[in-house]
């Protein structure tokens, strides 16, 4: 039986003290990895600026810049120092899996898991296995995770994006034209997914609602309505003029809503703790 004891995270930003937090609680060592000086420290996490020689972790996930050399040269680094004996994670979700580990001597080690912001909240983290990684090693990337008291989302194939993120940035490109075109503002936008969307997901997920409703008449709506969905197949010219300009949300002042003379910081905090609240009840309410 697969198991997962001593944990190597390389990247000590936002997402890797996340996981640093979320797998100490669970009684494993952890060791967080960043060549720069930050003011982070959990009980039972190492924090260093450089992979360690003299242990071996049943477990490496690289959490760093989304630029494929920097990740690639991570994975040197840790190949070097432990040949292929622990299984190497990769947390992206943006650059393709297989073309990642291309370089790799031992790819069979090699698969993703991708974690969702906060690192430390979510019930769930995506498994997703490349080309040619074995089972050993989706075994012990799914035992880290249900150690930590998460549940595995199991891709068996690769996919750009995996799973959470190819339905967010779909839902995300309709948004950014329906914004763009002047049909709905940003705060209405965001009020249908909140109020309209968001509560019926929690419930009833996408595709059991559809069950529950019946198909015909959405099978129905959906010969009228995709034929007329934003199919550009690139990217938003809305979003990308933004980042453009500077205008990339609170840390700027200014993204789709303006965020100046307002404390950002105090408003992510809120949306955490409420986030963990939420989660909570429905978990507890999937219980019952």
């Amino acid at each position: 039986m697969a198991t997962c004891d001593a944990l190597l995270i390389m990247g000590g930003g936002v997402m890797g003290q996340g996981m640093a937090r979320l797998f100490s609680k669970a009684g494993m060592r952890v060791t967080l990895v960043e060549p720069r000086e930050i003011a982070f420290a959990h009980p039972g996490v190492a924090v260093v600026r450089e992979a360690p020689p003299d242990f071996v972790p049943d477990l490496v996930i690289e959490a760093v810049f989304e630029v494929r050399e920097v990740k690639q040269s991570v994975y040197a680094t840790i190949e070097r120092l432990y040949g292929g004996r622990p299984v190497l994670a990769t947390n992206t979700s943006g650059l393709p899996l297989d073309e990642l580990g291309a370089p790799l001597t031992y790819p069979h080690r090699f698969l993703a898991m991708h974690f969702f912001q906060p690192a430390d909240v979510f019930p769930m983290i995506e498994v997703v296995r490349g080309e040619h990684t074995e089972d050993a090693a989706m075994a012990v990337a799914v035992a880290a995770v249900k150690r930590a008291g998460r549940e595995p989302i199991v891709l068996e194939r690769a996919v750009n994006g995996y799973l959470i993120n190819r339905l967010q940035h779909s839902i995300l490109h309709e948004a950014y034209h329906i914004l763009e075109s002047g049909i709905a503002t940003a705060e209405m936008i965001d009020k249908v997914a909140k109020f309209l969307l968001g509560p019926r997901m929690c419930i009833t997920g996408l595709l059991e609602q559809k069950d529950l409703a019946g198909l015909e008449m959405h099978a129905q709506a959906q010969r009228s309505i995709v034929p007329t969905l934003s199919h550009t197949n690139v990217p938003s010219p809305y979003l990308q003029d933004m980042v453009a300009r500077g205008d990339v949300g609170v840390r700027s002042g200014k993204g789709f809503y303006d965020w100046r003379g307002r404390d950002g910081a105090a408003a992510q905090r809120r949306a955490a703790e409420r986030l963990e609240r939420l989660l909570a009840y429905l978990q507890q309410d999937a219980r019952q």
